[in-house]
């Protein structure tokens, strides 16, 4: 409900975690929101925290599996090693988080903003991140295997070393760094790369790596 002046009531999650320390540490935060939400290692399964404002937040090795995120705000939040499995974070916003070693296993980011992300190492192994802006951020080493990138926006996104074995890539449009696993055990780069995404249907440059 907005009052009169214009301001909107602070925000609250629709649903509070099932695990009443965890739901004790939102309330705690909601009473003084002004410092950033201290998350790590809690278990915040069943909870709805769409629209959430958790700009520099801490999440580190969180559970959050199967809960609802759609529209959270994560810029700048730390999430290392944290647990996204089943996860619905559609149209969240990953803008320069730290996402390294996080688990998004079939989790679903459709049209989420990952710019500048830090995912290195990340398992986004079965994700929905169709129609996500994926620009300059760092998935060196991460899995995406049978996930689907349709649409996905890249931009000196850096897929170093990662794995795109059975992923969709149809759509998927700008510059990407290499090399990337295409199937198993083999990689490619260079003007091989680029080959293999426009013969599934994406139109993707590959950037040439600057020596040192």
């Amino acid at each position: 409900m907005t009052a009169s002046s214009g301001t909107r009531d602070p925000w609250q999650p629709p649903r509070w975690p099932t695990d009443a320390g965890a739901a004790e540490a939102f309330r705690e935060w909601l009473a003084d929101p002004s410092q950033p939400l201290y998350a790590l290692d809690l278990d915040l399964r069943g909870a709805d925290l769409s629209g959430g404002p958790f700009v520099e937040c801490w999440f580190s090795r969180a559970n959050l599996a199967d809960t609802t995120l759609r529209g959270i705000e994560l810029w700048a939040a730390h999430c290392e090693e944290t647990r996204f499995i089943r996860a619905d974070l559609s149209d969240a916003d990953l803008v320069r988080a730290v996402v390294r070693g996080a688990s998004f296993v079939r989790a679903k980011l459709v049209g989420a903003n990952l710019t500048k992300a830090d995912a290195v190492d990340g398992r986004f192994t079965e994700a929905d991140l169709s129609r996500a802006n994926l620009t300059d951020a760092s998935f060196l080493r991460a899995d995406f295997s049978r996930a689907d990138l349709s649409g996905a926006v890249v931009e000196s996104t850096s897929f170093r070393d990662a794995v795109l074995v059975d992923a969709t890539v149809a759509g998927m449009r700008g510059t990407v760094l290499g090399p990337v696993e295409v199937v198993p055990g083999l990689k490619l780069d260079g003007l091989e790369l680029e080959q293999w995404f426009g013969a599934r249907g994406a139109a993707v440059s590959v950037l040439r790596t600057q020596s040192v």
